[in-house]
């Protein structure tokens, strides 16, 4: 989420109704082990599991200039749609320029500088996936436009970055579909007809090293906003026009909901396993395409609260623990989850973020409560992951 989402990626800056809702936040055949074709969902390449860091430009700094840890497939990075071909708007963190040519302008939306460009240049990475924001958020209609073919002109721009990467771009339109910080995805047809506008634009185009993802937010934290379970089926644009699933993964799978509720939201695993069930149906590889342990902090060893709709006050009733214990809290079953599902998971992305450093995510919390996830900081975490992702990504 590097365009405010209120579930942990970036998303260009919140209105007041989505700052609203983060006030309160915070058995079929497995698929081929490949990166897809996104003509036809052909492999193109055989290769092992694809590890990717993100999200920001200094989150990748940091992990890539520490030392610390194994290189990644890839990297992530956050587009705004609308704004590619505004100067003013930074041009919506695309890296380029409304002439098509590389710039050294860093978007930034409170969550760490951006660049599309840099993403995929600047760090020996093959792939790249970016998070491409297509909400109402800031300009109302503007999903319905794109759906009729108002934003053909930046669609087009996006691409030309596409010629930058020597791998595959892993396309996430309109991710997180189910959230409700989203505004506009609820009209599940408009979504799902911009969704296949920007498809057939690339692909009539010939960009031929584009893959894309259908990402749900798979957060428990979004039921809880909206008292309700959804059916994520009812925004899928179909299977001719998404090539991999993604989802994303912040709090410990089993965690339940601690604070007293007229509704009692499901388990993180819970609405993982919807998603990962649903892409095992439909034959497509699975993305965990933003992952990190949310309301820890590495660097201090410590845990705390992070929403009043889950289990507290953001940043409260923070208590210490041992490098053990916050491996064992979160990245152990987040590996063994990856591991029960390595017939469809193909990809991760983790985001090594010092998220209490950034406007958007630090005090006062309108986002909940996020802490410190960088690996790069403890040694101790920095070698079993190592350890983790390497054993992983050999498989």
């Amino acid at each position: 989420m590097n365009s405010p989402t209120l579930s942990g990626g970036l998303t260009p800056p919140l209105t007041a109704l989505i700052v609203a809702l983060s006030a309160a936040l915070i058995a079929g055949c497995a698929p081929t082990r490949t990166v897809a074709s996104a003509q036809s969902g052909k492999a193109t390449s055989d290769r092992n599991n694809l590890f990717f860091i993100g999200q920001d430009l200094d989150a990748i700094r940091d992990y890539v200039d520490s030392g610390c840890c194994v290189a990644a497939d890839g990297a992530t990075a956050y587009v705004g749609l609308y704004n590619v071909l505004s100067e003013e708007l930074e041009f919506g963190g695309l890296g380029l320029d409304e002439k098509s040519d590389p710039i050294s302008l860093e978007g930034s939306w409170g969550a760490g500088p951006v660049s599309a460009y840099k993403t995929a240049t600047h760090f020996d990475v093959d792939h790249i996936a970016i998070g491409l924001f297509i909400a109402n958020n800031e300009e109302p209609g503007a999903l319905a436009a794109l759906a009729a073919g108002q934003h053909d002109d930046k669609v087009r721009q996006l691409a030309k970055l596409f010629a930058h990467v020597r791998g595959t771009v892993f396309l996430r339109i309109g991710y997180e579909f189910d959230g409700a910080w989203n505004a506009g995805y609820e009209d599940v047809e408009t979504y799902k007809a911009a969704w296949r506008r920007v498809v057939d634009i690339i692909r009539n185009d010939n960009h031929d090293n584009v893959v894309f993802v259908w990402q749900a937010s798979a957060a428990p934290i979004d039921d809880a906003i909206e008292k309700k379970r959804e059916d994520i089926a009812a925004w899928y644009p179909g299977d001719a026009y998404v090539d991999w699933v993604g989802l994303s993964w912040f709090i410990d799978g089993d965690e339940s909901q601690s604070v007293d509720s007229d509704y009692a939201a499901p388990t993180a695993r819970a609405l993982a396993d919807e998603v990962v069930d649903f892409a095992r149906g439909r034959r497509k590889p699975v993305m965990i395409a933003e992952a990190a342990p949310q309301a820890f902090d590495i660097a201090n060893l410590t845990t705390s609260h992070h929403s009043p709709l889950w289990d507290g006050a953001p940043n409260t009733n923070t208590r210490a623990v041992t490098e053990d214990e916050l491996w064992e809290a979160w990245f152990a079953p987040f590996f063994a989850y990856v591991r029960e599902n390595d017939d469809v998971i193909d990809a991760i992305a983790y985001i090594n973020c010092n998220w209490e450093s950034q406007p958007m995510w630090g005090p006062p919390y309108e986002s909940g409560y996020w802490g410190d996830t960088r690996v790069s900081v403890n040694d101790e975490i920095a070698r079993r992951w190592n350890a983790a992702i390497t054993e992983w990504r050999g498989q």
